[in-house]
C-alpha cells in the first residue's frame, strides 16, 4: 500500500478510533471512517480497533448490520487487523458475554485466573513464533525485546487449540499464563495489545501490515 492512501478505520461506536487513528496518520497514510457495508467496500485494507467489552462489539455491530460485510471482508483477501477487543471477536467465542463472535480464527477468549492483578495492564514483552511466515518480516524490526502495552481481562490463552503454529504469530505471558498477542493467517492479521500505544515497536508492527501483500502470507 502505498503512502498517502486511505486506511479504512471501522467506526461501530465502540473503539479506540482517535488513538488509532493517530497512529496510521503518523506513517503517512490518510484514515478514512468506516461505517456501513458501502464504506467497507471501498476501502483496500481495514482497522478494527476496540476498547470495552467483546459483548457489546458484538451487539454494536450487530445492530449497524456490520456481522456479515466483516465475514465478508476477511474471506475476500483484503488486509484486516483486528486490535485488542478486535482480534478477540474475531475469534469463536468469548467469555466476556458469552458471546458467539465472528468465528475467522478458531480460538476462544476466556477471563484471567491468576495470582496478578487483574485486568493485565502495562507493559510485556511478547515471543514471537520463528516458525510463522509472518514472524520473519516482522523479526526485521521487532525482536523479543520489545515491549508492547495491554489493558485487557480476557485473552485467547495458550490450550490445545491454540496451538497450531498457522496462526500464532507471537504470545505473551502474564500471571504464569500464556496467551496469543499476535495472530495471522492469510489477509487478517490481530493484536490482543493497544499497538497504537506501544511506541515505536507498535507503529513497526501497524506498518508491517499497511504495507503486507495480504493474503500471500500462509
Amino acid at each position: 500500500m502505498e503512502k498517502g492512501n486511505f486506511v479504512g478505520l471501522l467506526d461501530y461506536g465502540a473503539g479506540n478510533l482517535g488513538s488509532v487513528a493517530r497512529a496510521i496518520t503518523s506513517l503517512g497514510y490518510q484514515v478514512k471512517s468506516v461505517k456501513t457495508y458501502r464504506d467497507m467496500e471501498s476501502v483496500e485494507r481495514l482497522v478494527f480497533p476496540g476498547v470495552g467489552s467483546a459483548k457489546q462489539a458484538m451487539l454494536s455491530l450487530k445492530s449497524l448490520d456490520l456481522v456479515a460485510p466483516l465475514k465478508d471482508y476477511a474471506a475476500s483477501g483484503r488486509p484486516l487487523l483486528g486490535i485488542c477487543v478486535g482480534m478477540q471477536v474475531l475469534g469463536q467465542w468469548s467469555e466476556e458475554g458469552g458471546v458467539e463472535c465472528l468465528g475467522v480464527f478458531p480460538y476462544r477468549v476466556t477471563r484471567f485466573n491468576c495470582q496478578e492483578p487483574v485486568p493485565h495492564m502495562g507493559w510485556n514483552s511478547v515471543h514471537w513464533n520463528a516458525q510463522h511466515p509472518v514472524a520473519s518480516r516482522a523479526a526485521n524490526q521487532l525482536t523479543d525485546l520489545a515491549n508492547f502495552y495491554f489493558v485487557h481481562s480476557y485473552a485467547a490463552f495458550h490450550t490445545q487449540e491454540v496451538q497450531s503454529d498457522s496462526y500464532k504469530l507471537a504470545e505473551s505471558t502474564y500471571g504464569g499464563r500464556r496467551f496469543c498477542n499476535f495472530v495471522a493467517r492469510g489477509n487478517v492479521w490481530g493484536s490482543q495489545c493497544h499497538i497504537e500505544k506501544s511506541g515505536r515497536a507498535g507503529l513497526q508492527f501497524i506498518e508491517n501490515f499497511l504495507t503486507s501483500s495480504g493474503g500471500t502470507h500462509a
